[in-house]
């Protein structure tokens, strides 16, 4: 692969605590002698600082995230008119950020195979405990790699030791099915020789082995296998919900009982979100973009206090959206509209946010100022800038003033305690297997949803196999929004197509900004079709599909609004191509179909 000629000629990788840099010839090569590892692995800090490269966030690609992803991947998530090459159907094998996770996976991969043979071979460097715990380790960051590879391309070259240069330009693909074998024996052996403890949050333990190969199960349709894992995760008793949802993504929650696994930012060592990123998302009052946000469709999802979708429930009302809704959407989307009549989700000024007022009401020119007392003008809103949020909405979960610098250090979580509760209902409503525990597990999540607000969760008694599948949909959907997880969901569910092939994202009907803020464009279909006809923000209630999705099409014809974008996902993108240059280099490397 080209990734081995990369790693042999140019890469220079730095271990450790950034202390000690050392030859990617000494580490991730296979040698013909012993001469390239012979200089390191002598004590067991060498060990501990080779494992520590294996946790870089470059070897956990989040899907949606990263270069290349301005749009998102999935219906939740939209950038002004912008599409991603994955939601405008035009994944290529020269899709760049397809490249880059081969790449960088494949590197991740040489060298924690270089660190299961140098623990295998060390000759009293360390303890046995010691060694169990170091190749767990290893194997545990090798589980997570493979997941990916094979749950993004497919079939893939599969090696569980290291080969040479010739063997690499020569190697075809595994089944991945054949890998997934592999894949549960690297996390059960992590399970059985890490500890439960979970105080130490950077570093893999038996929980976050178990949860993983959950995940993997999940994802490749293996449910007896996900149910089991999960519920051995589960039975640990080691881990428990966060008491506050939307406290539990904030920067100041380093630590959580809910918390699985996570990569570690802080400002102290410069690991912050890239400013760019920072800000796409908050506001443009608070010096952001306003760019990256929810979408409509996300809004649209959240069911009502009483349990129901939005267009069943009677509590429904379009003009004033975030009432009576699921508390978790308040902390996902930052609210607007009057939340005060007995609305307990949200004290009465619901629309503050990072010590401003958001409004995005185009009579809105002036907001208020919460810290410095006073009016001001209103960049968020359409009237004054016309690149503010196109839909009106931006992302509040894991937002809050700390953002205000542009110094964000959100650690990056990537497996929680939520997330295993609902892959075991999940696993067990596949199988139809659907008990008390099943219930519960769904129940628990919900129940920590309500469990700050006025109103009591509106509880899952059904057994039903298909309506338990859709709210499980909607659950995952609901409680893990903005956490990279959509995308995989609507792969394999196999209905990405469905919803976003022939898609749309629609936002705020037009209107033209002036550089005079107490100028309004009266006669732009915004003021004119919604907002004199009192019909501000949505005018009539989306109806819902089979998946959740909504239908804003009458709301456009209706003048209402507008669609920014349209989106689509060819059948093929189910699995990504293997890149170009990988197949120019090994004639053996066939090409998924479709590209």
């Amino acid at each position: 692969m080209i990734i081995m000629r990369r790693i042999i000629d140019k890469l220079i990788v730095c271990f450790g605590i950034l202390t000690l840099s050392i030859s990617c010839n000494e580490l991730d090569l296979v040698p013909e002698d012993a001469a390239s590892t012979g200089s390191w692995y002598q004590t067991e800090e060498h060990f501990r600082q080779s494992l520590n490269e294996g946790y870089r966030p470059v070897f956990f690609p989040r899907d949606g995230r990263d270069g290349g992803s301005e749009g998102g991947w999935d219906d939740d998530t939209m950038m002004r008119t912008s599409l991603s090459v994955i939601k405008s159907g035009t994944v290529s094998s020269e899709f760049t950020r397809g490249k880059d996770d081969w790449n960088n996976l494949y590197k991740g991969i040489i060298r924690m195979l270089t660190v299961v043979k140098e623990v295998q071979e060390q000759d009293g460097v360390l303890s046995e405990v010691q060694s169990g715990h170091y190749e767990g380790e290893a194997k545990f960051l090798l589980g997570v790699y493979w997941t990916y590879l094979i749950t993004h391309f497919g079939d893939v070259p599969f090696y569980e030791d290291l080969i040479t240069v010739d063997e690499s330009f020569e190697i075809a693909r595994t089944d991945k099915y054949e890998i997934l074998e592999k894949i549960y024996e690297y996390f059960d052996f992590a399970a059985q020789h890490l500890p439960e403890d979970h105080s130490n949050l950077e570093y893999a333990t038996k929980g976050a082995a178990l949860a993983y190969k959950a995940r993997a199960a999940l994802y490749m349709g293996d449910f007896s296998t996900a149910a089991a894992a999960a519920a051995l995760c589960i039975d640990l008793g080691t881990y428990s919900l966060h008491p506050d949802f939307g406290e539990l993504f904030l920067s100041k929650t380093k630590a959580s009982p809910e918390i699985i696994f996570q990569l570690p930012r802080g400002v102290e060592f410069q690991q912050t979100i890239p400013t760019r990123e920072v800000r796409y998302k908050i506001p443009r009052n608070n010096g952001g973009y306003g760019s990256a946000v929810p979408s409509w469709d996300l809004l649209a999802s959240f069911e009502c206090i009483d349990g129901l979708p939005i267009d069943q429930s009677p509590l429904f009302d379009p003009r004033n959206p975030f009432k009576n809704r699921d508390p978790r959407l308040l902390a996902t989307i930052v609210p607007i509209g009057s939340l005060e009549d007995g609305d307990g989700n949200s004290p009465d000024d619901g629309s503050r946010f990072m010590d401003l007022e958001y409004n995005p009401h185009p009579y809105a020119t002036r907001i208020f100022n919460y810290a410095s007392g006073k009016e001001q003008t209103n960049n968020d809103t359409k009237s004054n800038q016309n690149y503010c949020s196109f839909n009106g909405l931006v992302w509040k979960k894991g937002v809050d003033s700390d953002w205000d610098d542009l110094q964000a250090d959100n650690n990056i979580i990537t497996m929680r305690y939520a997330d295993v509760l609902l892959m075991y209902a999940e696993a067990k409503i596949e199988l139809n297997e659907i008990d008390a525990s099943v219930l519960e597990a769904i129940n628990e999540v919900r129940d920590r949803a309500y469990a700050n607000s006025t109103f009591s969760n509106p509880v899952v008694t059904t057994t039903d196999q298909d309506r338990l599948r859709y709210i499980i949909r909607n659950e995952r959907r609901a409680e893990l929004a903005d956490e990279s997880l959509r995308y995989m969901d609507l792969i394999r569910w196999k209905i990405a197509d469905k919803i976003m092939d022939g898609g749309a994202a629609y936002g705020l009907a037009a209107i033209t900004a002036n550089n005079n803020p107490d100028i309004v464009d009266n006669n732009s279909p915004l003021v004119k079709n919604v907002i004199e006809s009192e019909l501000w923000f949505w005018g009539m209630t989306p109806q819902l599909d089979e998946n959740g999705s909504a239908d804003f099409e009458p709301l456009r014809a209706a003048g209402l609004c507008q669609q920014l974008t349209s989106t689509s996902f060819p059948q093929r993108q189910y699995l990504w191509p293997i890149p170009a240059d990988e197949r120019r280099l090994n004639p053996n490397l066939t090409q998924n179909e479709g590209y």
